[in-house]
């Protein structure tokens, strides 16, 4: 097999391998007898290896205005080769280096439009499934100059060539509506996932409900198994079996009989899912959604931002993550926290400011430069906080502390904390305080981990992290610096103080708000809910035949005893 063939040359030497035994077991897999999904279709008899082989060697110079010519051929093989010349030379086209390169830019729209154009060649599914993730998939994350206008994602147009797709009488055409979110759900975004299954939900092609379904699935699996199950929850009662059970392939082998014993049709669910109004749709009504929708209990809103902008805010985190203490996932959180809190609480929404973008289209880069200075203040911050002076402590000058003394230090450096922690740290800190005065009502750190959605070694290391930060601050507070508390911490260090005697009550108040701003709220109320229900006590709460009588001293002694030196 030469190298640099041109279109007749690739189909000569194709037709050359014919294998008429293997071409009778393609013609009956693939489903080409008379009233069958792929009635007419010939083939050539090549397996696909044979069929790569031959793309490998004439890829690399094909010209592109060859292509059509491979992809009007009858022969299967041919328009098989035609289709993954077109993935090669778009995988070229889209590396990292060439994502925003003009040129590139150019010539990857070249291909999805001649792809768009010979759509109807892709007339079986392995056709699709091989190449329309990949190019068309691929397309969806990445800048274009279609739809007009200067170079940008274009979503909206994006949305329109989908939707024609979906639209479509043409089987094959369909299928690649949904299939191309293979590639998507790879890279995090389960927006065009989650738009089309729900758009070829009562599709009646036995195809349509497996490709669904496998798509469904692989959703699942690369971003989120809550929002696939979220999506169950309003659509199983309706989804065909085949598609339901495709899914659900991922799950434990417990849930999928649950799903699977879900009547069809009669299924009502009191579950309130907010994910598919986000699902896909364009930057414009994005917006409008977000201002709609942007309380506090909205985990889908953070979830499809988070997603959807994955890869731009990793870049923005890579220029300052030397400075920063903590890792890409809690950051994102925390970050979302304060847009959808502000950093004085619900009094100022950034949110809001959206209002006042003129272009809504305009509405990712907001985001993406927010992002950047929310890092460039974080960084800073955690500079004047973190690099303190280094005072050597002394046991015995802190004797002859009064216990009004101790009591304040205390109570101000469980308040600062509380202000400057960021909400896994919040969380972690006030669960060690609990833990220290009431050490039998504990959840183990390797369960409470998990709830927090870290390893057990991420749990440890924030934890120490937490503690050493503590011991700085209380070395601090014993040599009379004083701390520049807000008004919220202020009174919290004050009630402290002033309710010595109702301590653990007070810290288990702070412990329960303090759930409400994590994402991962419900795993630890449900790993809170089975402790109880295996101990008929909730965890950290004292038992009723057991009150927690702390006393000044004692609680000095536990708390110096709990930081590393």
């Amino acid at each position: 097999m030469s190298r640099n063939m041109n279109a007749q040359q690739v189909i000569e030497y194709m037709e050359s391998l014919r294998n008429d035994e293997q071409r009778k077991i393609l013609m009956g897999f693939f489903k080409t007898g008379p009233g069958e999904y792929g009635y007419g279709d010939e083939f050539l008899g090549l397996k696909v290896p044979q069929t790569r082989e031959v793309v490998k060697a004439a890829s690399p110079d094909f010209p592109l205005s060859d292509v059509p010519t491979l992809l009007l051929n009858r022969w299967h093989e041919v328009r098989l080769c035609g289709f993954l010349i077109l993935v090669a030379k778009f995988e070229k086209l889209a590396t990292k280096r060439l994502e925003n390169n003009a040129e590139a830019i150019a010539k990857r729209d070249e291909i999805v439009t001649m792809y768009l154009q010979y759509a109807e060649q892709a007339n079986n599914w392995d056709l699709v499934d091989l190449s329309v993730h990949k190019i068309l998939g691929h397309w969806l994350l990445l800048p274009t100059t279609l739809g007009g206008g200067p170079t940008g994602q274009h979503t909206d147009y994006k949305i329109q060539v989908l939707d024609e797709l979906a639209a479509s009488p043409c089987l094959w055409k369909q299928r690649m509506s949904i299939v191309c979110s293979w590639k998507t759900s790879q890279q995090g975004d389960p927006s065009w996932c989650l738009r089309y299954a729900e758009y070829h939900l009562h599709h009646p092609h036995d195809l349509m409900h497996k490709a669904v379904g496998w798509m469904l699935r692989e959703m699942g699996k690369r971003v989120s198994m809550d929002l696939l199950r979220d999506f169950l929850h309003q659509h199983a009662h309706e989804m065909p079996r085949t598609m339901l059970r495709y899914a659900i392939e991922k799950m434990p082998e417990k849930e999928r009989k649950e799903w699977m014993n879900i009547p069809p049709d009669r299924f009502v669910s009191n579950y309130v899912v907010k994910t598919n109004s986000f699902a896909g749709v364009p930057v414009t009504a994005f917006v409008d959604i977000i201002l709609l929708h942007s309380d506090k209990s909205d985990e889908a809103m953070y979830y499809l931002l988070h997603q959807r902008l994955c890869h731009q805010m990793r870049e923005r985190f890579d220029v300052y993550h030397q400075q920063l203490y903590d890792d890409f996932e809690d950051i994102v959180e925390d970050f979302f926290l304060y847009l959808r809190e502000g950093e004085d609480g619900m009094n100022r929404q950034p949110y809001q400011s959206l209002r006042r973008i003129k272009k809504k289209d305009a509405f990712e880069t907001w985001l993406l430069n927010t992002f950047r200075n929310y890092l460039r203040n974080r960084a800073e911050a955690e500079a004047n906080l973190y690099t303190l002076r280094d005072y050597t402590f002394d046991e015995a000058s802190t004797s002859i502390i009064i216990d009004e003394q101790k009591l304040a230090v205390a109570s101000q450096l469980i308040a600062y904390a509380h202000q400057v922690f960021y909400p896994r740290g919040r969380f972690i800190l006030l669960r060690s305080l609990l833990t220290m005065l009431n050490k039998q009502q504990a959840l183990p750190d390797r369960e409470m981990a998990t709830a927090l959605q870290m390893t057990h070694l991420s749990y440890r290391v924030m934890a120490h992290r937490m503690k050493h930060n503590l011991t700085k601050f209380r070395n601090r507070l014993i040599h009379g610096e004083q701390f520049r508390l807000d008004e919220q911490h202020q009174q919290m260090a004050h009630r402290i103080y002033d309710d010595f005697t109702n301590l653990y009550p007070t810290l288990l108040s702070y412990y329960t708000q303090t759930i409400d701003t994590l994402k991962c709220a419900d795993a630890i109320r449900q790993l809170r809910q089975q402790y109880y229900e295996a101990t008929g006590t909730m965890a950290h709460e004292p038992e009723p035949s057991h009150a927690i009588i702390t006393t000044i001293d004692g609680l000095w002694k536990k708390l110096n005893k709990m930081l590393i030196y």
